[in-house]
């Protein structure tokens, strides 16, 4: 995905190179291909390419940097990894939204950077990011393996484009006017007074409650001519089809 392209995932100093193949394997994953490493203990090794399995082509196409500067170089948005707080802050995040700013963000060049196993990011380091994100997780054990951290954040990140793309694809389908969603509700009305399910007396309150049900439905075009052709075979079977005989013409 081009969204996905321009986020790169720095990993700073990382100790054990299997890490960093189980890294590239939560990215390759969820469709991450930008993946930078900040001087790592070592790198290339085996360990890291058995770990990452059919990710190994990421091991091969990263990017290797003797300091971080060079890795969030051209970037627009930074988020650091972290489990804590720290001194000086920067604004927080959950994973959710830092996956919408990320991505919301694209095409400029972004970053979500991780820190070595044991300790973590640096001040130094987050005080070259511009948020910074915390992943939930239990108080009495806290700790995420690098890998769990990156395919988090990984699933967060496709599950932002996917989402907008899915309502994009949504946008493009054919809404239908006002005054035909009206002729709907009003052969919902009269095909269920002759069914006996809506009282003549008072049928207000379940056309309120039916037409709130639509509302949130956001109906397509298409799916509006369904329930319209449903209610015309419902129409076609009762004993008595004066009612709803107008309704059927429109």
């Amino acid at each position: 995905m081009p969204r996905l392209d321009h986020i790169r995932v720095v990993l700073v100093r990382t100790f054990h190179p299997g890490n960093i193949g189980s890294s590239a394997r939560a990215m390759n994953t969820m469709g991450l291909t930008n993946l930078h490493l900040v001087d790592p203990w070592y790198f290339p090794d085996d360990e890291a390419t058995k770990m990452a399995t059919h990710a190994a082509p990421l091991l091969e196409q990263a990017t290797q940097h003797s300091v971080l500067n060079t890795a969030l170089a051209e970037c627009k948005l930074v988020v650091a990894c972290t489990a804590r707080a720290r001194g000086f802050d920067r604004p927080e995040l959950t994973p959710e939204q830092a996956a919408k700013m990320l991505t919301d963000a694209a095409p400029h060049n972004v970053a979500l950077m991780f820190g070595p196993e044991r300790n973590g990011l640096s001040n130094e380091h987050i005080s070259m990011a511009t948020h910074r994100m915390t992943i939930p997780t239990n108080p009495e054990c806290s700790s995420l393996n690098l890998a769990s951290a990156v395919q988090i954040a990984a699933y967060e990140l496709r599950k932002a484009v996917d989402q907008e793309q899915s309502a994009h694809d949504q946008d493009r389908e054919t809404r239908p006017a006002i005054d035909d969603i009206e002729r709907l509700y009003t052969h919902i009305e009269s095909t269920y007074r002759a069914t006996g399910f809506i009282k003549k007396s008072h049928p207000g309150h379940v056309m309120d409650r039916i037409r709130r049900l639509y509302h949130k439905a956001e109906l397509t075009q298409m799916e509006l001519n369904i329930l319209r052709g449903m209610l015309r075979s419902v129409d076609r079977l009762l004993p008595d089809q004066s009612e709803a005989a107008d309704m059927t013409n429109d």
